[in-house]
């Protein structure tokens, strides 16, 4: 029995001796941890403790995609520092109040606070939450990087108790406030309350409503600025209110007084200071979050300076871009109080990089962008993506020559309508994209099955939801709509392939001084075979080529894209509520969408498509000068009978209408057929015969001649090849006096129902296959008269393909290019004008245009 007892004894006191052991070690290794942690935060601010005082620091510099330098995001003059003996009791308290309310009690750690941030972090399984002391903020201002590590966590504790060591309290504040970014570019209280509220700190007027509002500010300096969230800033300047109130340092009665107070207004003199140009300000606001989603880099860091941030930016396609932005000529009328709004975006066609965007015609530094942003519908645009591409890639029996029902016909109930109510028992895949046709994409995305196409349009990069699932989505019918960025997005796979791109903004960020190189990955997916890309490429091509979007058209460049509008709610069948062109080049792809926004019935756009395509073609024709012209390139292995189709050398089809410009008579020629490369020369054609040429190596299809006198002459249009050759002159047309003899008898009033024009189509010169489903451009052989003015029966049926409208009547085949072409409704014809009929007369009439491509597309 001794024996047992001696050995638990010895046991115990073993066991003793362990954790006794152990106690030591732990403590010792506290203890060495804690003077570790000390050394290290030492040493790193005796080897930079000149950052605490210096304010000099190197601009962040953004290049464009050839590395020239297109801004700096840092001022070149020292920052103001501001003594805390000079700033008011109220602005410190703010601070404390809601950043650090035990300052002046912790030794620069709060372990209360700390604890509670590492608890969230860890339920939320991320490393976002704050916790931070004023003192540990200064330290990562300094000293560190903004990553989210814990390691940098660690280094942060250790430089603040450094810090809280070798200075004061005041001092640490001091330092603290003079450095923390609050917003637009502003570091310290000093210069932003001279950017916010044109006063210095030390103001007798400065009070505690400024106070919070910039002690509001560094939670998130981008949504609580002022100038960028009005409402989300207020609340938060507000909730610092409530906090000094609740800990004593203002009464009830001045919190409500405060919080009472107007936020400050920006004015011109405080736009924000980015270091890039105003019209660039879209794409460096896009740019800048992307810097933070992507590589969480933060606009803080980016704005502390020493980053070089290379980017996709193309300086020459943005300023071409804002140039016709900045032109009212390119756009639709004005409503009643608001202008139509309009965004666009360029990205490169092969890896998706943004080399320019408008965000909304009067942008605002990181405001709603229309470009990224926006959510409309998208018409017809969306035919290729939801139908054609899908059932082409799907099964090899669909190809564009392929027949599709164009049977008016109800799809359990759902009952879409052709633009021009022509109807025939097929029409081919071409030509029912050609000329927008509705119920052939309808009866297509019906055989192929909603769910295939969904899926496609995942893969496509289009967000949708549940209510999606529906025949609707064939002609853009979505719930929530999309974005021109989306709508780009997508239609790299023509462009490219198959492949789809995803839009990026910066290829690679660099600082030199941390050591840190972030280099863009692409995000590609293979979303179609080429050869399916191709087949609907083609389709793509000529639509820009004789259909819909003949207005994109750019001399010597090759051009694909589609067209889409949508029609308006709030106003008639002639009415358009969006407008769309998604299209590409070799180089580019870009979209461009109008509309207002929001649209009632005193902002109704009566025109559409035409003008985002002329917007795209202006924009990239201008763009790219300069760069020399490249080719579509088929996938290896096509046919070359597949590869080299060629689009026919259609007989030039002329119509002159007589109207008024500022009290003027001028005839508005305009004119379908030849090819896209061909020129044209224009003449006046005397009573004997006599030709008189006016215009010579025309690229686009119009002309205005501005009449010298009472004389009325004959007129014809002689085409020429790139090697100067003539090819078939235009009939000979008399001019239409019909538009300007309505002018008098009340022509405003007997346009204003839209009867006599198509519900939907960019260009009645191309209503395609209305007898018989051909697949062949206008004229589709002897469909009727040319459909003039006067007379809503024949609207919409367009001359005889051997009598360009009964040139013995001109008239009609005049009117018949006026009733669908693209819309242009402006005051006074202008030379890119090229609608007959369109414009306002010198009189004060103005004859409304017709309702553009596709309105009736979205739902039926």
């Amino acid at each position: 029995m001794a024996k047992k007892a001696k050995k638990k004894v010895r046991k115990k006191n073993k066991l003793l001796l362990i954790a006794v052991s152990f106690i030591i070690f732990l403590l010792l290794s506290v203890v060495g941890g804690y003077f570790s942690l000390l050394y290290a935060g030492e040493r790193m601010i005796a080897e930079n403790e000149q950052k605490l005082l210096d304010l000099k620091v190197e601009p962040t510099v953004i290049y464009d995609k050839h590395g020239v330098e297109i801004g700096r995001l840092i001022r070149e003059k020292n920052r103001e520092y501001k003594p805390i003996s000079e700033m008011p009791e109220i602005l410190i308290k703010a601070f404390l109040a809601v950043e650090d309310k035990r300052f002046y009690e912790h030794k620069g750690v709060d372990m209360v606070r700390i604890g509670g941030a590492i608890i969230n972090d860890i339920k939320k399984r991320s490393l976002a939450e704050g916790g931070s002391t004023i003192t540990q903020q200064l330290a990562r201002n300094v000293f560190l990087n903004l990553d989210q590590t814990f390691w940098r966590k660690t280094k942060e504790m250790s430089i603040a108790i450094g810090l809280e060591r070798r200075f004061s309290k005041d001092q640490i504040l001091e330092m603290y406030l003079n450095r923390v970014y609050l917003g637009e570019g502003q570091f310290g209280v000093e210069d932003a309350s001279k950017f916010y509220f044109d006063m210095p700190v030390d103001d007798p007027e400065f009070s505690i409503a400024e106070a919070a509002m910039l002690a509001a500010i560094p939670k998130s300096p981008t949504y609580y600025s002022p100038f960028n969230y009005p409402d989300l800033a207020k609340e938060r300047r507000d909730t610092v209110i409530r906090l000094m109130a609740e800990q004593g340092i203002i009464t009830e009665e001045q919190k409500l007084q405060a919080q009472a107070e107007p936020l400050p207004e920006e004015t011109e003199h405080k736009a924000p200071s980015s270091g890039v140009k105003k019209e660039y300000r879209a794409f460096f606001d896009y740019m800048l979050n992307e810097a933070e989603t992507k590589y969480d880099v933060k606009e803080e860091e980016l704005y502390r300076g020493g980053w070089m941030v290379y980017t996709t930016f193309d300086s020459k396609m943005q300023d071409a871009m804002s140039e016709q932005y900045s032109n009212p000529k390119n756009f639709p009328k004005d409503g009643a109080t608001r202008q139509v709004e309009s965004a666009m975006i360029v990205l490169d066609s092969k890896d998706g990089g943004i080399a320019a965007m408008v965000g909304g015609r009067k942008y605002a530094a990181k405001g709603f962008n229309y470009a990224t942003q926006m959510q409309r519908q998208p018409g017809s645009a969306f035919k290729p993506l939801a139908v054609f591409a899908p059932a082409i890639d799907l099964n090899s029996k669909w190809n564009r020559n392929s027949s599709l029902s164009n049977k008016k016909q109800s799809f359990n109930g759902y009952e879409p309508r052709n633009y021009n109510n022509k109807y025939s028992d097929s029409v081919s895949m071409n030509r029912a994209l050609i000329d927008s046709l509705n119920v052939p994409a309808v009866w297509l995305l019906n055989e192929i099955g909603v769910g295939n196409s969904l899926k496609y349009l995942e893969k496509f990069g289009i967000e949708l939801t549940p209510e999606d699932r529906n025949l609707a989505i064939a002609l853009g019918g979505l719930n929530k709509g999309t974005s021109p960025l989306r709508m780009a997005q997508a239609y790299t796979a023509f462009a490219n392939g198959g492949i789809v791109s995803e839009p990026f903004a910066i290829s690679k960020l660099e600082n030199k001084a941390l050591g840190v190189s972030l280099v863009h990955e692409a995000k590609q997916t293979a979303a179609l075979k080429p050869e399916s890309a191709w087949e609907v490429h083609r389709m793509l091509e000529r639509a820009v080529q004789e259909g819909t979007g003949k207005a994109a058209r750019i001399s010597g460049r090759h051009v694909a894209g589609k067209t889409g509008t949508t029609q308006s709610i709030a106003g008639g069948s002639n009415v358009n509520k969006d407008a769309w062109f998604v299209g590409y080049t070799p180089e580019y792809v870009a979209a461009v969408w109008m509309g207002f926004d929001p649209e009632d019935k005193q902002h109704l756009m009566t025109q559409g498509s035409s003008m985002t395509a002329s917007m795209f073609s202006k924009v990239l024709g201008e763009g790219l000068k300069g760069v020399k012209a490249s080719e579509f390139v088929p996938p290896a292995g096509m046919r070359e009978t597949e590869e080299k189709e060629e689009v026919k050398d259609l007989p030039i089809q002329l119509a002159a209408v007589l109207t008024l410009d500022n009290n003027n008579p001028v005839v508005v020629l305009s004119w379908i057929g030849g090819l896209p490369e061909y020129t044209y020369d224009v003449y006046r054609v005397k009573a004997n015969g006599e030709r008189i040429p006016i215009a010579s190596n025309l690229a686009d299809t119009k002309y205005v001649d501005v009449l010298d006198g009472s004389t009325i002459y004959q007129y014809v249009v002689v085409p020429r090849t790139p090697d100067g050759e003539e090819r078939t002159p235009s009939p000979i047309v008399d001019v239409d006096t019909k538009t300007l003899e309505n002018l008098f008898e009340g022509g405003e009033q007997h346009h204003q129902d839209g009867s006599e024009y198509p519900i939907e189509g960019d260009d009645s010169w191309d209503s395609g296959d209305s007898n018989g489903g051909t697949d062949e451009p206008w004229p589709p052989g002897n469909s009727g008269n040319g459909g003039n003015s006067g007379n809503p029966g024949n609207q919409g049926n367009h001359g005889n393909s051997g009598n360009a409208g009964n040139s013995g009547n001109s008239g009609n085949s005049g009117n018949s290019g006026d009733s669908g072409n693209s819309g242009e409704g402006i005051p006074v014809i202008p030379p890119d004008l090229g609608i007959p009929n369109s414009g306002s007369t010198g009189s004060g009439i103005e004859l409304p245009p017709p309702p553009d491509e596709e309105s009736g597309d979205t739902h039926g």
